[in-house]
């Protein structure tokens, strides 16, 4: 069934009420709530996807605040995970909340197993390969994003294809822009994390053509936008739920 706030989202062209009860059915894990995932978060929870789960163990604090939109002032000093799910609750209270621990190697395998997918918006590599391993292992979709200052990257990762065949290792440490060195600016997490939130809606409804075997690549400062194709021949077909599309 389609209520109303749901009815937009059911008349864009693929979607529909089978779209709908997908979004309803699934179960998305997005790991950090801070700049990436704080946009993602919220245009999730707004679409109604049906269980959220959330990891991020760090706690918020003031420098977070021009970017990571999903925690007000007054949650200042509050698990970000914790703070995340008194918004999503707001936002959208039909939809059902896991605050999940800090993924680490031990965990992660039984934590992402549980998921449909997993959006990727942490903000150091070793969180990020561990979740690609993770992923490819256990088969569950891997949406990946980076980002600093105006510039970030976003992919999708499933099909056989996993982010070491983007990037087949982390790179060394001190040779990349950090946003701690170079800042970030806010409004340009709301677009990252929009296109994740976008991605992953897509992966679970069926609709549209993923970022599969693709790496966006944006320049906000200069409006470039662009497509990097990778891996070898096409991915292999994607299955994100049991619900049928």
């Amino acid at each position: 069934m389609v209520f109303e706030r749901d009815r937009l989202t059911a008349t864009v062209d693929g979607i529909g009420e089978r779209g709908i009860d997908s979004l309803q059915a699934a179960r998305i894990l997005v790991v950090g709530a801070g700049g990436l995932g704080s946009p993602a978060l919220a245009y999730l929870s707004a679409a109604g996807v049906g269980t959220l789960g959330i990891s991020d163990p760090d706690r918020v604090e003031q420098s977070n605040l021009q970017r990571q939109v999903i925690h007000p002032a007054s949650s200042l000093g509050q698990v970000k995970s914790v703070s995340a799910a008194a918004t999503v609750h707001a936002l959208n209270p039909n939809v059902r909340v896991q605050l999940e621990p800090k993924i680490t190697a031990d965990n992660a395998r039984s934590i992402i197993a549980a998921y449909d997918l997993v959006v990727d918006a942490t903000d150091n590599f070793s969180a990020k390969y561990l979740l690609a391993d993770t992923c490819a292992e256990v088969g569950r979709p891997h949406l990946w994003g980076t980002l600093v200052a105006m510039n970030f990257q976003i992919s999708v990762f499933a099909g056989g294809l996993t982010l070491r065949d983007l990037y087949p290792a982390p790179p060394p440490a001190g040779t990349t822009p950090t946003s701690r060195v170079n800042g970030v600016l806010g409004a340009v997490c709301g677009q990252a994390g929009s296109i994740l939130a976008t991605e992953a809606i897509k992966m679970i409804v069926g609709v549209g053509e993923p970022l599969i075997g693709k790496l966006l690549i944006v320049d906000a400062g200069s409006g470039k936008w662009n497509v990097v194709h990778f891996g070898n021949g096409s991915p292999k077909p994607v299955t994100v739920s049991g619900k049928d599309k």
